[in-house]
């Protein structure tokens, strides 16, 4: 009887450690194929932020390079004029 016990016993805890062990393993993978996905997303999140920016960064290159935002910045800025320009202050 006792023998027949550890018996039944020892049955199930292989069929127990058959079925938990592929489990295991698989559980491991599922969580690394979520995590690299939660990664995959975020990284895209980035490159279309950083891709935003460097749009806007070679737009104020251009600018730069014409010259129109030195200009702007040098009249608005340090109040610099053009020769032959005439100031008008218009007091309120």
């Amino acid at each position: 009887m006792k023998r027949e016990f550890f018996s039944l016993i020892k049955r199930w805890l292989i069929i127990i450690i058959f079925i938990l062990l592929p489990f295991s393993y698989l559980g491991r993978k599922i969580f690394l194929l979520v995590n690299a996905y939660h990664t995959e997303k975020t990284l895209k999140k980035n490159i279309i932020i950083l891709e935003a920016e460097n749009e806007l960064l070679k737009k104020r290159i251009d600018d730069y390079k014409k010259g129109t935002l030195i200009e702007s910045k040098a009249r608005d800025d340090l109040g610099m004029i053009k020769k032959g320009e005439k100031i008008y202050i218009i007091k309120k």
